[in-house]
This record gives C-alpha cells, structure tokens and sequence, in this order.
C-alpha cells in the first residue's frame, strides 16, 4: 500500500520524536510518498525560527519519495479546487496539492489533521493516533 504523508505527520515524527508512530507508519505502508510542498512548509517554519534546515531536509527525504508538480496533479488539483468552490468549502491550497498527489498517485493520506481533507470525495486517509 502507498502512503502520503501530509505536514503533520512529519512534525509529529521529526520534531516531536513519535518512534511509535513513524513504526506503524512503515509498517503499514510499502511505499511513502512526501508532496514537495510538505518538505516545503516543514523546512519553512524551522528556517523561519533560524534553525539549520539541511539537516532535516536530508532526513525528511530519506523517510519518502519527495513528488514534485505534474500535470496530472495540476489537473486534479484544479478538479478538487473548482469542485470545493463551487460548495462553498475552501481549503489551504497545500492541502488541495497534497490530496490532488495522493489521489493520482492512488495512495491512502496519512495526515492527523482531517478538517479540510474529509471534505473531499474520493480520497482515502488514515488518521493514526499519536502515541507521545
């Protein structure tokens, strides 16, 4: 099974140390993903705060396969945005991009923030528990 993971995921392993969590992460999934606007954000907040970023950079794609933009997850993305506009429900563009990969890549979103994400059809999240 292929897992995406959203930013936080990442957070939850990286900087608040969930061994547990990263385990069952590995374990349920055979192949993870990470959309380059979670490395994004993730390497944004710790520049942000001065933090040296290569480091984490280097760790975060060791975890997964980092998935750059294209055109199909344009494609998707602008069908997912356009689709929750059109209901009155916006959500964060990272958030359309991270589902738009995880539907064209036919994956399960591993994410422990479903408020945005359950509003759109056909995508298929795990929400594991944080064991810290």
């Amino acid at each position: 099974m292929r897992g995406v993971l959203d930013t936080s995921i990442v957070i939850e392993i990286f900087d608040r140390g969930d061994i547990s969590l990263l385990e069952d992460i590995m374990s349920r999934y055979s192949v993870l993903y990470i959309p380059w606007i979670v490395l994004y954000e993730y390497l944004y907040g710790h520049k942000y705060l001065g933090k040296n970023i290569i480091d984490r950079k280097k760790a975060v794609e060791k975890l997964g396969k980092i998935i750059g933009v294209t055109q199909d997850i344009i494609l998707k993305a602008i069908e997912i945005d356009i689709d929750l506009r059109r209901k009155g429900m916006t959500i964060p563009f990272s958030d359309i991009l991270i589902a738009a990969i995880t539907i064209v890549f036919n994956a399960e979103l591993v994410t422990l923030d479903k408020k945005h994400y359950t509003r759109i059809p056909k995508l298929k999240i795990y929400l594991p528990i944080p064991h810290k």
